[in-house]
């Protein structure tokens, strides 16, 4: 056992059988050089030349997923056509999404000691698959869960899709790790019920990642990887003396 990963994450570790990763923000920049607002900005027109008008707020709002599930809102009919945009474009995104450094690693990692791995994401399973094609990751993942998964409205996609990731491959929440850059990926989890451990990057500090009930923390994938290749899922894990 190595003496670099730090017991409180060897314990998390210990208890961890499966794997959730996020696709985008974890394993790869998605929407690298993609202008999302323009996305937005064609379900606003969309929706404006069918006679509706929106708030001020709501036709400003940037956000693609957001103008999507509004559009359900309006009307389904709308909320498809807004998906289908949507779709189009995360299609065109996974060709030039770019990794995230130390993923790929951390995929073999889980492999090589066992561990199951589910990859969700609030972007079309399609779109997924495309990605863990184009870069040889896709053996290693045994579920992708996209946001066809979760509802069409839903307030907290994150926690709706943490939970379809266990239930896509029949675990115990106790049996799952979420790992994640981003803060509501930890609060997801709590929610969820299940373990997470909490990756540093530019946009997201060590406190405030630590800052979410039970989560821990690493520095980088790169060390969440030795830590999961020198860690065995044993339900428990005590250091030895």
């Amino acid at each position: 056992m190595s003496t670099k990963v730090r017991l409180h994450v060897a314990r998390v570790l210990a208890r961890t059988h499966i794997v959730l990763i996020p696709l985008d923000g974890t394993l790869c920049d998605f929407y690298r050089g993609v202008d999302t607002a323009a996305i937005a900005d064609r379900i606003y027109e969309m929706l404006f030349s069918a006679g509706h008008r929106m708030s001020v707020l709501t036709a400003i709002q940037p956000d693609p997923l957001a103008k999507m599930g509004y559009a359900y809102s309006v009307g389904p009919d709308y909320g498809a056509q807004a998906e289908e945009m949507v779709r189009e474009a995360e299609l065109a995104a996974a060709t030039t999404a770019v990794p995230t450094s130390g993923a790929q690693e951390v995929l073999q990692a889980c492999r090589a000691s066992g561990r199951r791995i589910v990859v969700a994401g609030d972007i079309c399973s399609d779109a997924m698959e495309t990605y863990l094609d184009l870069h040889g990751l896709r053996p290693v993942v045994e579920a992708v869960v996209g946001r066809e998964q979760r509802p069409a409205t839903s307030e907290w996609p994150g926690l709706d899709l943490a939970r379809q990731a266990v239930k896509a491959l029949g675990a115990e929440p106790s049996d799952c790790t979420l790992v994640s850059m981003s803060v509501l990926g930890m609060y997801a989890a709590a929610e969820a019920g299940i373990q997470a451990i909490g990756v540093v990057s530019r946009n997201g500090s060590r406190k405030h990642l630590a800052g979410t009930g039970g989560s821990v923390v690493v520095s980088s994938l790169a060390e969440l990887a030795g830590a999961l290749t020198a860690v065995p899922a044993t339900d428990s894990y005590e250091p030895s003396p």
